[in-house]
């Protein structure tokens, strides 16, 4: 079995692997644009910080909760007060049915909406720092003057500001051109709402479908980003190969359609989060019947919101500082 420092590493390895392939696999689709860094051609470019390290929790937390700053207020409570509040959270949060147990699926819910409170907070931040006039909302011109300069805006065919204004609509669900928080949210980090979904497969598309025909064949998933094959020798192809054969092309047709196009470029977030439910479960449940007392929880606080925690324990910390 992996040492709970272990399996940490594996959540936030699993989260980042949409991310990291260098050629076959588009990079996280609209995290915060950085114009005055170089950029890819491939209009999904992630600016998720690539680590090898993966030893170093705090780039982990970054990468995947993008705040440093839930940890470092739990690392101040004491381990009596962190216990308190985990007592609390669980039995008036995580605990849904209130029946004293924690199950998998009760746990797996939990992170899931922990996931998305993160992407709402994400957009909270960003609203604050592009919020030019403090109305709680981020207007269109605003997000142009924080986002692109006069050059930019100057040049008529700019591939980039044209997939951020389709974002943008698309996020924008009630239609009165400008975004709140929520709204904010989707439009950086669509992956996380269902309905920016058929945006990214649809500019995915744009990029990748080279022939048309509304589907991504290996030869086009394989391409790097300046659109060339790569060695069909190379250790990278042939993993790729198999990925695409056995995890993506699911009805064996040789390429991808739009259901199989979004497994291959969205996090599966609920995959992620039962993992994370497993991990937790089986390293707290000490009586081994598959769910978690509220004294198991407690008792093993440390797997949950100690300074090692995993991206659901540092999650909990955030509620807990919240609502308590």
């Amino acid at each position: 079995m992996a040492s709970i420092h272990r399996l940490c590493q594996m959540i936030s390895i699993l989260m980042l692997l949409i991310f990291s392939s260098t050629y076959a696999t588009p990079p996280n689709h609209h995290q915060h644009r950085d114009h005055s860094k170089e950029r890819i051609e491939d209009a999904f470019k992630s600016h998720v910080k690539q680590n090898n390290d993966i030893d170093d929790h705090e780039l982990d937390h970054e990468a995947i909760l993008g705040s440093r700053q839930t940890a470092h207020e739990y690392d101040k409570l004491s381990p009596e007060e962190s216990k308190r509040r985990l007592r609390l959270l669980v039995e008036n949060g995580m605990d849904f049915n209130r029946d004293g147990f924690v199950d998998k699926q009760e746990l797996s819910d939990w992170v899931l909406k922990s996931f998305k409170n993160l992407a709402v907070e994400e957009g909270e931040d960003r609203l604050e720092e592009d919020d030019i006039n403090g109305d709680g909302f981020v207007t269109w011109d605003e997000y142009l003057k924080g986002e692109y300069n006069a050059d930019m805006l100057k040049d008529g065919n700019n591939e980039l500001l044209e997939e951020d204004e389709i974002l943008w609509k698309a996020a924008d669900l009630n239609d009165d051109g400008k975004l709140d928080a929520t709204e904010y949210a989707a439009f950086h980090s669509p992956e996380e709402f269902g309905h920016m979904h058929s945006v990214l497969v649809n500019q995915m598309l744009a990029r990748r479908d080279l022939n048309h025909d509304g589907h991504i064949d290996f030869d086009e998933y394989i391409k790097d980003q300046s659109g060339e094959k790569i060695d069909t020798r190379s250790e990278h192809y042939i993993a790729e190969k198999d990925k695409f054969d056995k995890e993506y092309d699911l009805n064996r047709d040789g390429k991808l359609d739009y259901n199989e196009s979004l497994d291959w470029i969205v996090p599966n977030n609920t995959e992620i989060a039962q993992n994370e439910a497993t991990h937790l479960i089986t390293s707290a449940d000490s009586n081994h019947d598959g769910k978690l007392s509220v004294e198991e929880i407690v008792a093993n606080h440390d797997v949950f919101v100690g300074s090692e925690a995993t991206d659901f324990g540092e999650q909990l910390t955030k509620h807990a500082i919240d609502e308590l």
